[in-house]
């Protein structure tokens, strides 16, 4: 079975005419999406932090990351991108495939839509919404 990977085009947050669709690889035990450094240059994502992240080797690494948006098949979603090391390919993890609600079926080798996210509801904004208790 081989890799799946979904295109992508990211988007400089404050500047929007600086784009660049690729092809990013669907990582599900990744949380975070990545981009090499060399294309948030090129794309001027500056960093606005760092964050520490194990790694798939166990290390704990911090890195730095920037805003940015994505959109794919039209939609797009605000997100943050870690800036990663020159030419490692760009990964798409989990909450970014939750923001454009992907279902990875990894049997199947294939990516579908969901239909809807999960949205629960407070029931100091909803209080007769039932089951939304505030604890």
């Amino acid at each position: 079975m081989g890799d799946i990977y979904i295109p992508l085009n990211i988007i400089n947050d404050q500047e929007p005419e600086r784009h660049l669709e690729m092809r990013f690889l669907v990582d599900t035990g990744a949380t975070r999406a990545w981009i090499p450094e060399n294309i948030a240059e090129e794309l001027l994502i500056e960093p606005v932090g760092r964050v520490p992240l194990e790694l798939a080797d166990g290390n704990i690494s911090e890195y730095p990351y920037g805003l940015c948006k994505f959109e794919y098949e039209g939609e797009i979603v605000n997100g943050t991108v870690v800036i990663g090391p020159k030419d490692i390919e760009p990964i798409a993890g989990t909450h970014l495939l939750q923001d454009f609600r992907l279902i990875v079926d990894l049997a199947h080798h294939t990516i579908k839509r969901g239909r809807a996210m999960r949205a629960k509801y407070c029931r100091l904004a909803h209080p007769n919404v039932p089951g939304c208790a505030l604890k």
